[in-house]
Parts: structure tokens; C-alpha cells; sequence
């Protein structure tokens, strides 16, 4: 059976970290979880010194761990984020909340939603 591409990394990162005598599990996974977060910790703090080169690894660190997570329990994350973004699809612009990163839509007459 053909194996999708971020589904093969997670068991290929689940394997290497395996060889570095690390383990993951249902049982550790508060502690893999906030090792997710602290990847992230560490990308907003590469940004903060506009160090794109470490905001780059950091965001790679992050998605190494989530890929370890899913491929531990057999997670197809491809099949999942399909299936987040068809229900994300149905969701309107912006979720109908005002936010500060949301921009405004313009309207069929060229102008925006508030005009």
C-alpha cells in the first residue's frame, strides 16, 4: 500500500528516535505535548530576534515532535488535516470574528464588509 509522505517522515522520525533511546507513548504524552509547545516557545523567540535561520529549525523541531506523536500512535495526520480542513472549509470568513489578523473582505461592490 502506498504510504503518504508526512505519514512515512512520522515513522521514519519515530524510528531514528527510537535509535537515540528516546521513547514516546500514551503514557508520556503530557510531557511530548509540552515539548511541542516549548519548539514553539523557542520559534516566537527566533522571531522576536528576527533570527530566521533559527525560526526555521524551531518550526522544524516542532513539526519533527508532532510527527513523532502521530507516528507513535499511528495517526494518518494526512487523512486528519484532510478532514480538519473540509470542516474548516465550512467555517465563514474569518469565523465571523473581528480579529486583529483577520483582514477585512471587500464586497462585491469593491469595498469592504463595513462600508
Amino acid at each position: 500500500m502506498y504510504e503518504s509522505k508526512m505519514n512515512q517522515l512520522g515513522k521514519d522520525i519515530v524510528a531514528w528516535r527510537k535509535s537515540k533511546g528516546f521513547e514516546t507513548s500514551w503514557e508520556n504524552m503530557p510531557t511530548k505535548l509540552m515539548l511541542v509547545v516549548t519548539e514553539l516557545s523557542e520559534a516566537m523567540e527566533a522571531y522576536r530576534q528576527d533570527d530566521k535561520d533559527n525560526f526555521r529549525e524551531e518550526c522544524a523541531d516542532t513539526i519533527i515532535r508532532l510527527l513523532d506523536i502521530t507516528g507513535t500512535l499511528e495517526i494518518d495526520i494526512e487523512e486528519e488535516v484532510r478532514k480538519k480542513m473540509f470542516v474548516n472549509e465550512g467555517r465563514p470568513y474569518g469565523h465571523g470574528k473581528v480579529l486583529g489578523d483577520v483582514k477585512p473582505q471587500e464586497s462585491k461592490k469593491g469595498g469592504f464588509e463595513d462600508d
